[in-house]
C-alpha cells in the first residue's frame, strides 16, 4: 500500500499571534511561513495561505506545544474545521534537534524558526502520535480557579510581610486595614476552594481521579486538581517521567563533548507552579510516611544533598499519583503492615 503523503504545519503559539510554518521536506524562510493573529479572522487567514500552498484539509497535520489558554480558541477552531492537530509536551520540543542535513534551523532562534521545528517534528512523528482534543470546559474552569486561588495567596503573602515587617510604623487603622484585607483575602480563598469542589463532584471522571489522587499521603486540593488539569485527567500525559519532565523535577545529564562533565541536573523550564506546590505538599509526607522518612534519613545519611533528596521524594509521589490512575484503586501505605 501506497504511503500517505500529508502537509506538516508547525504553530508557534503566542498570546496575540500564530507563527505558521509549512513543511515538504525543506525550509522554504521565504514562502512557508506566515503570521496571523490569535483569532477567528486569523484563523481565516491562515486557511487560505494554505490553499494558497496547495494543501487540501484531508491531508494536513498541525503541530503545536502545549500553551495553556493561549491556543484554546485555534484548537476549538480545529477542531470545528475537522483539522487533524497534535499537541506536543514542550520538554519534548525543547530536547529536538532536527536532522543536520536541514540546513540553518539549529543556528535560528525566532518565532519563525520554532514554527518551522515544531513543523519538521510533525514530519518526523506525527504518525507516532494520537491525535489531540480538547477537554470538557470543565478543565478550564478549574484552571482558572486555580489562577484565582494563587493570586489570592500571593496577595496575603505580601500583606502578611507587611504587617510582619513594618508594622512598628504603622498607624492603628493602616493596621487594621492590613487584618481586613487578609480576612477577605483567606474569605476568597475558601470560596474559590469550595468552587473548585463543586466543579470536581459534578464531573465523575475528574471526581473519581481525584478521590485516589488524595488517598496520597501529602497530595491535597491543589496538587490534585493542578495534575488533573495539566494531565488533562491522566489523557495527555500516560508516562509519568514524561510529566515530570514536564513540571522540571526530571533529572538530565548536563554534558558536552569530553570537556564539560556537570552534575546531572533537573531543567529550569517547565510547570514551575506545579512543582513547587509539589515541594510544599511533601515536607509533612516526610514526617507522616514511614517509607518517604526511611528514605530521607538513608539519603541524609548517605551525604546526599538537601535538595536532591527532595527532589527524588518529588518524583515518587508522581509516580504514586500515576500508579493509583492507572490501578483505579487508593493508595496503600503498605509500610503499615510491615512488623
Amino acid at each position: 500500500m501506497q504511503k500517505k503523503e500529508y502537509d506538516c504545519v508547525g504553530v508557534d503559539v503566542s498570546k496575540g499571534t500564530l507563527d505558521v510554518a509549512l513543511y515538504r521536506g525543506d525550509v522554504d524562510w521565504k514562502g512557508g511561513h506566515v503570521k496571523v493573529f490569535n483569532n477567528k479572522t486569523g484563523y481565516k487567514e491562515l486557511m487560505r495561505w494554505l490553499r494558497s500552498k496547495g494543501v487540501k484539509k484531508r491531508h494536513l497535520r498541525i503541530c503545536m506545544e502545549y500553551t495553556g489558554l493561549y491556543a484554546y480558541d485555534f484548537r476549538m477552531w480545529l477542531e470545528s474545521e475537522g483539522v487533524v492537530y497534535y499537541m506536543v509536551d514542550p520538554s519534548r520540543m525543547h530536547n529536538f534537534e532536527p536532522p543536520l542535513s536541514i540546513k540553518g534551523i539549529r543556528q535560528t532562534k525566532t518565532d519563525k524558526a520554532d514554527a518551522f521545528r515544531i513543523a519538521i517534528f510533525c514530519a518526523l512523528f506525527h504518525e507516532s502520535m494520537k491525535p489531540s482534543h480538547l477537554p470538557s470546559p470543565t478543565f478550564f474552569k478549574l484552571k482558572r480557579l486555580l489562577a484565582e486561588r494563587l493570586q489570592y495567596i500571593k496577595q496575603s503573602t505580601m500583606y502578611k510581610q507587611q504587617r510582619r515587617d513594618v508594622s512598628q510604623y504603622d498607624t492603628v487603622s493602616a493596621r487594621i486595614r492590613k487584618e481586613e484585607e487578609l480576612d477577605s483575602l483567606r474569605r476568597h480563598v475558601r470560596q474559590t476552594e469550595a468552587d473548585i469542589r463543586a466543579i470536581i463532584e459534578s464531573d465523575a471522571a475528574i471526581k473519581r481521579n481525584y478521590d485516589l489522587l488524595t488517598s496520597i499521603t501529602g497530595i491535597g486540593l491543589v496538587v490534585a486538581v493542578t495534575t488533573i488539569v495539566l494531565t488533562e485527567n491522566f489523557t495527555a500525559f500516560t508516562d509519568p517521567r514524561k510529566y515530570a519532565s514536564y513540571i522540571s523535577i526530571a533529572p538530565f545529564p548536563h554534558e558536552s563533548g569530553t570537556s564539560v562533565k556537570g552534575a546531572t541536573r533537573v531543567s529550569r523550564k517547565g510547570f514551575k507552579q506545579a512543582k513547587a506546590d509539589l515541594s510544599i505538599s511533601i515536607l509533612p509526607v516526610i514526617s507522616l510516611d514511614a517509607g518517604i522518612r526511611a528514605y530521607w534519613l538513608r539519603k541524609k545519611a548517605e551525604g546526599k544533598h538537601t535538595g536532591v533528596i527532595m527532589n527524588a521524594i518529588k518524583f515518587k509521589m508522581v509516580l504514586r499519583m500515576f500508579a493509583v490512575v492507572k490501578r483505579g484503586t487508593p493508595y496503600v501505605d503498605t509500610m503499615k503492615y510491615k512488623s
